[in-house]
Formats: structure tokens, sequence, C-alpha cells
């Protein structure tokens, strides 16, 4: 699932939450909980499949270079020559976990900005739900001020 479907998923959210019907004096909302608690399964559903992504993307990189490693393992002692690139290996070894820190701080960093973007969208909805209960909460204490 990708960011654009996840954004699918808050407009229809959304859309949920309009079509809830007021509970008379009061500032609450009635809502479909089943069609809520399906987005809300979705949108769980759609942030790790990102997550699983990046891991599988890591986990492939790191069978890569294990398999690397032990083609290079086999090779030197063939050879004899284990102890002249031990250094080497070492070099490699930290370069490919560097990479990999990389790799895994890219999947973190793009996990952290779908949920930033899913907080702002959940705060600004938030505070349109509470406008729209304030500005009815004004209007039925108008109301009551003028019966």
């Amino acid at each position: 699932m990708t960011a654009i479907e996840l954004d699918d998923l808050i407009d229809e959210l959304e859309d949920a939450l309009a079509e809830g019907r007021r509970v008379p004096f009061s500032t609450r909302l009635l809502v479909d909980e089943e069609r809520m608690l399906d987005i809300i399964d979705r949108m769980r559903v759609a942030i790790p499949e990102e997550q699983k992504r990046a891991r599988r993307i890591v986990q492939e990189q790191e069978r890569l270079i294990a398999e690397a490693q032990m083609r290079v393992q086999q090779v030197l002692e063939e050879r004899g020559l284990i102890e002249a690139v031990e250094s080497e290996r070492s070099r490699l070894l930290e370069a490919a976990e560097y990479e990999a820190t990389l790799v895994r701080a890219g999947a973190d960093d793009y996990a952290r900005q779908v949920l930033e973007e899913l907080d702002e969208r959940l705060t600004r909805l938030a505070t349109s739900v509470r406008n729209g209960l304030s500005t009815l909460g004004t209007r039925h204490t108008e109301a009551d001020h003028e019966a």
C-alpha cells in the first residue's frame, strides 16, 4: 500500500465521520462503527506494509552480504590469504553494516514521514470536528436562549 492509498483511507475516514448523525442535545456523533473499524484496520495494515517492504529489502541485502562474505571466505581459505586480507574484510563488513544502517534509517524515516502526515491529517480532522461541534454547541445555546 502506498502513501496515496493511505490518503484515500484518510479521506474515507473523513467521509464516514461526515455521514455520522448527531445525538440530540449532545456533542456526540453516531457513526457506523463497523465501517470506522474497517477503515482503521486498513490504515493499520497500510503502514506496516511499507515497513515490511523495507525490512524485506534490508533482509535481502543482509543475505547477499552474508553470501558474499561466505564466498570471499572460501576463496581466501583456498588460497591461504585469510590473514593478509582480514583488515580488508573488516573494512568491507563495516561498510556493509553502515549501508544496512542507512537503509534501515531510510525505512524508519519513510515510516516516520507517513505517520507524521497521518498525524497532521488526523489533527486537522479532529480540529474540524471540534469546530463543528463548537459551532453546533453555540447554535444550540443560542436557540435555548431564544426559547
